[in-house]
């Protein structure tokens, strides 16, 4: 019975490692899949596309001053919410900043 014991309770430490190692916010892999699958290629095409209307515009926003801010929302934004993230995370960036690049404590 003692040798059971130690049997289950060796087999449960070894078991419960990895999973104590493993990142508690890790995405599930089915939201990876969907992430690398779908909403990757989708934010790709609306990245190219937004990039392309901001580039028409800017003889016209340039002169007013809103250039730069248009740039912000219409570049950086997209093309941050398509590079920069972990696959699977939606709403957190590899870097530790918000979608327009500035740090997630400066934005408070």
């Amino acid at each position: 019975m003692k040798i059971l014991i130690c049997a289950v309770l060796t087999m449960s430490m070894l078991l419960a490692a990895p999973a104590a190692m493993a990142e508690p916010d890790d995405a599930p892999v089915g939201m990876k899949i969907l992430d690398f699958v779908l909403v990757r290629p989708v934010a790709f095409v609306v990245s190219l596309a937004s990039t392309g209307v901001y580039l028409a515009t800017v003889p016209l926003t340039f002169p007013m001053g809103y250039s730069y801010d248009l740039g912000t929302y219409m570049v950086t934004v997209p093309w941050r919410y398509t590079s920069s993230r972990e696959y699977g995370s939606f709403s957190e960036y590899r870097d530790n900043r918000t979608s327009k690049g500035r740090l997630v404590a400066d934005a408070r």
